[in-house]
């Protein structure tokens, strides 16, 4: 059996990079063509245990160009897509509102837990997703529990998904309207039966009750480089605990927190502001500790 491959479709965070509306140092120099930075999409990744039939993890609003740019998703006929399922880590709009741009006539298989699929039922926009039977086939991701992934018709994919809750927040779009929920954001491990396994977990607020020993990669939330990196630029009043993400530095940060972790270790879903995404004194001190830095297109092999 091959190794399953992961192709990291987008590696910013929500808002992508440049974000259309920001002008901090990062956007500003990513948009002069400063050769040290690098543009993003916004986070999603695509495995496959058979290079024929992926699993798509979150639909960013960039799903159609992340598309293009990766040959291994194009179609191989008149009407196919080597997409067989997705997987919504939580109800974001950029984990979930490209999954309105597959829309057109093709069977996919949607795993997501409840309260996300919940979330979707309340959207008008999720009958474009239903134009005839079996179209899109929602399937509920329980929190803890191997599942073997299959495709809209039930043809396994050879690959087992287990989600794990982590420590979040209701999405902006339903505070007020939704209670909170332990299943409102989730990471989820990725493995063939019998091989090695990646961890994926892009909005995680805390470590607080997650072992990610097991795996032999993991993708983690790099969200901002400091716990007020917004408020020291002028951004915004919100600290990264105050959108359910952990910073990268400091005591309680996780490049402390998993610096014992075995694994290849990636920090992917990264925030326009965060240094990281420059040839910076932070860029170098998170190598120098043994991280990657992801980027679009980058594609790992477990």
């Amino acid at each position: 059996m091959p190794p399953m491959r992961t192709l990291v479709l987008g590696a910013a965070a929500g808002g992508g990079f440049p974000q259309w509306n920001c002008g901090c140092p990062n956007c500003v120099g990513v948009r002069e063509g400063r050769h040290d930075l690098v543009a993003r999409t916004q986070d999603a990744i695509a495995a496959t245990a058979d290079g024929a039939r992926f699993v798509l993890v979150n639909t960013s609003p960039d799903v159609l160009t992340q598309i293009q740019r990766a040959k291994a998703l194009w179609p191989r006929g008149p009407r196919h897509t080597p997409i067989s399922a997705i997987i919504l880590t939580n109800g974001d709009m950029d984990h979930v509102l490209g999954l309105f741009s597959l829309r057109e006539s093709q069977p996919l298989a949607l795993y997501a837990t409840r309260p996300v699929l919940a979330g979707l039922e309340q959207s008008a926009f999720i009958r474009t997703m239903r134009r005839f039977e079996g179209q899109l086939v929602a399937r509920e991701l329980a929190v803890d529990t191997d599942v073997a992934l299959a495709d809209a018709a039930g043809e396994p994919l050879g690959i087992t998904a287990r989600a794990f809750a982590t420590p979040g927040k209701l999405p902006v779009h339903f505070v007020g309207h939704a209670e909170p929920s332990p299943d409102d954001a989730i990471g989820v491990s990725l493995s063939e039966p019998g091989g090695a396994s990646l961890a994926y977990a892009t909005a995680c607020a805390s470590l607080e009750g997650l072992d990610l020993s097991a795996h032999a990669a993991v993708l983690f939330d790099g969200t901002f480089y400091r716990e007020d990196e917004l408020v020291r630029l002028g951004l915004s009043k919100a600290h990264a605990k105050d959108m359910a993400h952990m910073p990268i530095s400091g005591p309680s940060g996780s490049l402390a927190q998993l610096a014992s972790l075995g694994a290849r270790k990636v920090y992917t879903h990264i925030n326009n502001t965060n240094p990281i995404l420059a040839a910076s004194e932070e860029r170098r001190a998170v190598e120098a500790a043994g991280w990657e830095i992801a980027y679009d297109g980058m594609e790992i092999v477990t």
